[in-house]
């Protein structure tokens, strides 16, 4: 029995290296998608600023046209004025421009009003290019010393998992299906210390006799609380 414990504990030990790594490797690739998510958020941003710009560029330019065609039409009521012959044509032509000029100067105002907003969105644009070429850069050098990390990290689980396969064959399988389904259920512990009469798994009494036979070497022996399978330590 003492034989089967030992090989119980060398493959917990490596179960827990093993899933040590395992949860290293989890937090690496979760820095890894956590550059891409960033930069996936602020390219959504650019699209959208991008979407937002041409919108406005679309109305500056018809605005820019309307302007034209009014500034045109101020010049060409403008140069009509000389050959008028009647006070009364003249001062229709007058008005005319009068309210043309006016046309004019709303225009002005709606066209410098859109050019402030394409103004504010292209200066974020600006800005959010800058975050996003900073993303890219600090994944960029993060990224290479991450993907080293892993690789590190996978020749390590793979040695681990080359060292587990030689103690299993060597554990029955009853015995180590009982030790796989405790070392699931509590959190990488299915063996536990007995010592001073209590299970250091989940610090409760065991009843004397069963202690004893622990000291004794007998049988295999759970604690009747958690029911990780107990060991003592033997002193050498």
């Amino acid at each position: 029995m003492q034989e089967k414990m030992n090989l119980l504990r060398d493959l917990q030990e490596i179960d827990q290296e093993i899933s040590s790594i395992e949860d290293v490797c989890s937090e690496y690739q979760q820095e890894l998608g956590a550059f891409k998510q960033a930069a996936a958020e602020v390219q959504a941003m650019l699209d959208q600023l991008a979407e937002e710009i041409g919108q406005l560029q679309q109305e500056e330019a018809q605005l820019q046209l309307e302007l034209l065609k009014q500034r045109d039409h101020v010049a060409r009521a403008e140069a009509r004025l000389p050959g008028i012959q009647t006070q009364k044509e003249y001062v229709a032509v007058l008005k005319e421009v009068d309210v043309a000029k006016k046309g004019n100067k709303e225009l002005e105002e709606k066209l410098q009003l859109k050019q402030k907003e394409i103004a504010v969105l292209v200066e974020d644009q600006n800005e959010k290019d800058a975050a996003l070429a900073a993303i890219n850069d600090n994944a960029q050098a993060r990224g290479s010393e991450l993907n080293q990390l892993l690789s590190d990290s996978d020749d390590k689980l793979q040695k681990q998992k080359q060292a587990r396969e030689s103690v299993v064959t060597d554990v029955p399988a009853s015995l180590l299906r009982k030790y796989q389904g405790l070392f699931k259920r509590r959190n990488g512990l299915a063996l536990a210390i007995a010592r001073n009469g209590a299970c250091l798994g989940c610090n409760m009494q065991l009843p004397p006799q069963q202690y004893n036979r622990l000291l004794q070497g007998g049988d295999l022996q759970t604690c009747p609380h958690c029911n990780r399978i107990l060991y003592v330590e033997v002193e050498v």
